[in-house]
């Protein structure tokens, strides 16, 4: 299973710098990066007519393969599970390990607190 992954993503890696280079080299309104190639190299390699078609033609099945090999690889990495990862933080924290609210009993003052007389405020030191 590692192995294929590996395989995976080396052929995703390729992919993209295919598909990043047939992207630069296609000429667009203004040029394009295609001159910093070398100008007419994709002409001369596919001629003049065919240049524009032949190099989307390329893009469409780049950009097809890209997709796929992502998805492939993400369902390989997931493994189908779905499971939150804000599921697994609480899980694992010391937070996960309290009882719940409701199992708490709020009707007596924690230990050492003073309680004020029913009617009237509570004295602070800061006065």
């Amino acid at each position: 299973m590692f192995i294929a992954k590996a395989i995976l993503i080396f052929i995703h890696v390729l992919t993209s710098i295919l598909l990043v280079t047939v992207i630069l080299l296609q000429a667009s309104k203004g040029g394009g990066l295609s001159g910093a190639f070398g100008g007419q190299t994709p002409t001369m390699l596919f001629g003049p007519r065919n240049t524009a078609s032949a190099l989307a033609t390329i893009t469409k099945y780049l950009a097809g393969a890209f997709l796929v090999i992502s998805l492939v690889i993400s369902l390989m990495t997931g493994g189908g599970r779905m499971e939150s990862v804000t599921q697994k933080v609480l899980q694992t924290s010391p937070a996960g390990s309290l009882p719940p609210v409701e199992a708490l009993d709020f009707s007596t003052a924690p230990a050492g607190a003073e309680q004020a007389p029913a009617g009237q405020p509570a004295e602070t030191e800061g006065k």
